[in-house]
């Protein structure tokens, strides 16, 4: 497999994404309810085609300390790909920083 073919798993790339900012002195990124319900869409519609009720997958997310009601886990596509970078590498609403400096909190 070359390269530009090799993929990685979100584990890695959250591993990565928190080394990184704690290399830079960065505090944690943090996410509203309904930010960690698009982020986990794919998961919960996995869970769904599996006869998951949204009580019993907002109670499985609620196991990590992540306040979620099934009202927030609505029935949508998955989270494009673009919108996982925006929300794990800064918020849609932040000001420009400027090139390799990271913004903090």
């Amino acid at each position: 497999m070359s390269a530009n073919n090799k993929t990685y798993t979100i584990d890695q790339i959250a591993l990565a994404a928190r080394e990184l900012r704690e290399a830079a002195g960065a505090d944690p990124e943090r996410y509203t309810s309904a930010e960690v319900a698009s982020l986990l869409s794919g998961e919960i519609e996995i869970l769904r085609h599996r006869g998951f009720t949204d009580e019993r997958i907002t109670g499985l997310i609620s196991a990590f300390d992540i306040d979620i009601k099934p009202r927030q886990i609505e029935r949508r596509s998955r989270t494009p790909a673009n919108l996982i970078r925006r929300l794990l590498w800064g918020r849609l609403n932040r000001a420009r920083t400027h090139p390799g400096q990271l913004q903090t909190e």
